[in-house]
């Protein structure tokens, strides 16, 4: 497989719990929220997709008021000798490119009508830890990073450690008041990866 494929691992039974929170700031009532609930993605096995490729099953659990895990979401990969494709809520994104050097770009949005969207890798081969785990080699893409200014910031980065997968999410779009700087609307959504077990 090319470089960085290990990056995205595609072993059905993978299991990856996220913690996910979720800020946002509602410009007609003035208030501020804040939610926060876990996340259990597992690799579910592989199936044919529509094109007739080899895709993976990602099933995605929150747990319900008594806290057993419920699937809510089904999403699913291709991992192809050029690049990863995941389709989230019937929207395809290009979330990896192969040979995953730094500096390497591409067009994220290139199979959905969601507009241009440069993605980047930022760092490669990497030391990283979150949430108390220590990952060695990691890389890190820029999905999105409009230049702050005094009006608006814009961003939004996965992150993925060897063998392992992605390890944190950052999703962000804020608007700022121009004479105060404070922050008027928008949200901050991050998920961060708290434990993991590959059979």
């Amino acid at each position: 497989m090319p470089f960085g494929s290990d990056f995205f691992p595609d072993d059905s039974g993978i299991t990856r719990i996220y913690q996910a929170d979720s800020v946002y700031w509602d410009e007609f009532t003035g208030t501020k929220g804040v939610k926060s609930f876990e996340i259990k993605e597992m690799l579910a096995g592989y199936f044919t997709d529509g094109e007739g490729r080899q895709a993976m099953r990602i099933e995605r659990f929150r747990k319900d008021s008594t806290g057993n895990w419920i699937i809510y979401r089904v999403w699913a990969h291709v991992k192809t000798r050029s690049a990863v494709e995941v389709t989230e809520e019937n929207i395809r994104y290009v979330k990896l490119r192969f040979p995953a050097d730094l500096g390497t770009n591409w067009n994220g949005n290139i199979y959905n009508t969601e507009g241009e969207q440069i993605y980047e890798i930022k760092q490669t081969a990497v030391a990283d830890q979150i949430s108390g785990l220590n990952f060695t080699n990691t890389l890190h893409v820029e999905e999105e990073g409009l230049p702050a200014n005094l009006l608006f910031d814009k961003q939004q980065e996965s992150r993925y450690a060897k063998g392992i997968g992605l390890y944190k999410k950052l999703k962000s779009s804020l608007n700022f008041d121009f004479i105060s700087g404070d922050t008027i609307s928008g949200y901050i959504y991050t998920e961060k990866l708290t434990s993991y077990s590959i059979p």
